[in-house]
Order: C-alpha cells, then structure tokens, then sequence
C-alpha cells in the first residue's frame, strides 16, 4: 500500500516540500471540521431581558414607522379632487400629544405646524431646475445633471430612467417616485 501510495505521489512530481505543505494544510482542515463538528456556539441568553429588549425595540420601531407614515402622508397626492379643495381651504389640526403615554428613554419631536401639502406632481421633462430643487433630495447638483442628461438623451420614457443619473439610487427614487410625473 505504502509503495502504490509513493508511486502515485511521484506520478504527480509534487515535491518533498510541497507534500509536507498539503500535507499539514489537510490535518489543519481535519482540526477545524472536528472543531466545529463537537463544539457548541450558541451564545448563552437571559430571556427575560431578551424579551425587555424586544420589546423596548418594537416600541421604537412603530414610533418611527408611525413618524414615516405621517411624513409620506404629505407627500403622497389626493385621490379626490373634492378632497384636495377642502383640504387647502382649511388648515390642517395639530396631533394631539398623550404625554403620560412617553417613556422618559425616548422622547419624540414636537411638530409645531404641518408643511403644506403639494399635490401637483413634477413633470421631469418639463421642468427647470428650480422646479427640480423641490423635489426632497435633490439639490442643485442632482437637476443639472438631470438637465444635462435630458439634453443629451431626450424626454425621460421612464421614472427608472432616473437611475442612470450618477447619486440617485434606489432610496432617493423611491422617495421622489410620488412626487413626479413624464
């Protein structure tokens, strides 16, 4: 067995210290697989503050999800006509704050007064940089550069189209997408 062994290895021309160098390679491999077979990495957790921690993270969690939602509600066009008339002849009420409901740890932001709700949506092959300037996001950079690609380009076909425009992602489309129109 021993001899087969040695004439195949001397088939492969490996040298002696090659053979040493696989050779410990392949016992380390073994070490390791042993290791991680027998050894147990699960971390040792108290549930009870496990579950504290859950819940102070899900609190949190539907504060900013609540935060978003009143934020995107601003943004977001009225289906009715009727509804948009009545919306900006008549102000908008504040939000009533429940603070005994607060946790000391987390405070939120007191909104003094809404934004005013635009739903005329920009069109992106028609506007002028300015009107661009408007759009959350977008700076003086990011409308030239749209500007610049609708000149070399022509009329934009598709909202998608924005993402060849270099700085605006999938995040930033995401967040003017409502607000624009071709």
């Amino acid at each position: 067995m021993k001899r087969k062994l040695f004439f195949w290895l001397d088939r492969l021309q490996i040298k002696r210290s090659e053979r040493i160098a696989i050779s410990s390679l392949m016992t380390l491999m073994l070490i390791l697989v042993t290791v991680l077979t027998f050894a147990d990495f699960t971390p040792d957790v108290d549930q009870d503050s496990y579950r504290e921690l859950e819940a102070v993270f899900r609190e949190r969690s539907k504060a900013r999800q609540a935060e978003h939602d009143a934020i995107m509600a601003r943004y977001t066009p009225l289906q009715n006509v009727s509804d948009q008339q009545s919306v900006e002849s008549s102000p908008l009420p504040l939000p009533e704050v429940n603070d005994s409901a607060k946790s000391d740890s987390f405070k939120e932001p007191e909104i003094t007064e809404y934004a005013p709700i635009d739903t005329a949506r920009i069109n992106i092959n028609k506007a002028t940089a300015e009107e661009l300037q408007q759009l959350p996001g977008i700076g003086p950079a990011y409308s030239t550069r749209i500007l610049e690609w609708r000149k070399e380009y022509g009329e934009f076909t598709r909202v998608d189209q924005l993402l060849e425009i270099r700085g605006i992602g999938p995040v930033r489309l995401e967040k003017i997408r409502p607000l624009i129109e071709l």
